[in-house]
């Protein structure tokens, strides 16, 4: 069996995979028929890939073998082999003693082979897309994800809206405040203050105070507040997802705001954002126009390209980002 999980909400689909492994580990205690190969930690491992799939385990007559990043992390020619292997063993999709789960922590590039191979039903492959929440769909696996943890759980609507304004639509930090407010309220509901008291707000207000200073073009206190974040370990990689979360949000209010739509609700409808995070993103846009976030959109992506591809590195090219724009 082929399954093919992707997208580019990681954490769900992480999820998936524990979910698959801890249901095999039920019944194969030793693990000897699991095997993990992440080309994030190797470059070149299709020959192992190929090899264990081939080879019959004489402990464990069923085996699951979980193939990460195969897609974003390798050459072209490493893929090839892979999507080579996949076609000529055409009875692979239908082996229900040999799962391979293909897992990609971002979403494909729709024009590659292998991605097109894998979601293809007459591959054999079961594939599933693990899209990005936002709106209603991330309020309901917040509430979701509360009753998992303690099925007593539960939260105020005020409470729901501050969290998710407080770390937008990454949630793998949601997850993260999710499990410490369960543990902090216990059989209470979950209230604004709670959510003031314990999440993370500080790298999230602080991004938008940093916003701030870069749309009244005070560059020494947006650098201040950045180096304020290095200083305490804050990931510089988050750092940058921030500004492209706050930028993105930006450029999507500001497109239907020059096009006349000015009412939040109906702002919030078109683009998918929450109603408190479109409020907020309108305060900023005012200290910027639609053609300079345009530009700064474009310069973090040629940022991201720059620190991927080693021409630069990520603490550095945050300081040029500020000095720059």
């Amino acid at each position: 069996m082929i399954i093919f999980l992707f997208g580019d909400d990681a954490l769900r689909s992480s999820q998936k995979i524990s979910e698959i492994k801890n249901k095999f580990l039920s019944s194969d205690k030793s693990g000897s028929g699991l095997s993990v190969f992440d080309y994030a930690d190797e470059s070149e491992v299709s020959g192992k890939i190929v090899e264990t799939i081939n080879t019959p385990n004489l402990l464990a007559p069923k085996r699951l073998i979980i193939i990460k990043n195969l897609i974003s992390k390798t050459l072209a020619e490493e893929q090839k082999k892979i999507l080579e292997f996949l076609k000529k063993k055409k009875n692979l999709g239908q082996d229900l003693d040999v799962v391979v789960i293909f897992w990609e922590s971002e979403m494909p590039k729709k024009n590659n082979a292998l991605y097109k191979f894998l979601i293809d039903k007459n591959s054999g492959s079961k594939s599933q897309h693990f899209e990005k929440l936002s709106g209603i769909k991330l309020e309901t696996w917040i509430l979701k994800t509360l009753k998992d943890i303690n099925p007593t759980a539960s939260i105020s609507k005020s409470a729901l809206f501050k969290l998710i304004a407080f770390c937008g639509e990454n949630n793998f930090l949601l997850f993260q405040e999710i499990q410490k407010l369960v543990a902090y309220a216990g059989e209470n509901l979950i209230s604004e203050k709670d959510v003031e008291l314990l999440v993370k707000a500080d790298l999230n207000s602080n991004i938008f105070a940093t916003v701030d200073a870069l749309g009244a073009n005070n560059k020494k206190e947006a650098l201040r507040l950045l180096h304020e974040h290095l200083e305490k370990g804050d990931d510089p990689f988050y750092l940058l997802s921030m500004f492209f979360y706050q930028f993105r949000n930006m450029l999507k209010v500001a497109d239907l705001y020059e096009k006349g739509n000015r009412a939040e609700f109906d702002i919030a409808r078109m683009t998918k954002l929450h109603p408190f995070v479109v409020k907020k993103t309108l305060s900023q846009m005012r200290n910027f126009t639609f053609g300079k976030l345009k530009k700064i959109y474009q310069k973090l992506g040629e940022i991201d390209t720059a620190v991927k591809t080693g021409k630069i590195e990520i603490k550095l090219a945050l300081d040029k980002f500020i000095v720059e724009i």
